[in-house]
């Protein structure tokens, strides 16, 4: 699996608009912590996320790394529930990069 994504300090909440690098369109963040692919072409990335305005167009999301944005325009609502997500998604990421490590896929 790809060691593209990181353990991030913390994640984005949901509904955040962002612009990534070499890019002028704004993308929402819809997910955290995705797995693409199978087997030997299975990458994990941090983000996500639908076309802003337009939303998730054909079933297809843009898949991105922390490390990639450019700009953060708007902060999605975040609460204790986020926290609580946010501990979670460190959790199964890190889980998943030591797994990868020791050769095991899952």
């Amino acid at each position: 699996m790809s060691e593209e994504a990181g353990v991030v300090e913390r994640y984005l909440p949901l509904g955040s608009i962002v612009v990534v690098n070499g890019n002028v369109k704004k993308l929402m963040i819809t997910a955290r912590g995705v797995v693409t692919g199978k087997g030997e072409g299975r990458k994990l990335f941090d983000y996500g996320a639908a076309l802003y305005p337009e939303g998730v167009l054909d079933d297809k999301m843009i898949f991105f790394n922390h490390k990639d944005i450019y700009r953060i325009v708007f902060e999605g609502y975040t609460d204790a529930d986020d926290d609580i997500m946010n501990d979670n998604i460190k959790k199964w990421v890190k889980s998943v990069k030591e797994r990868d490590n020791n050769g095991n896929e899952s």
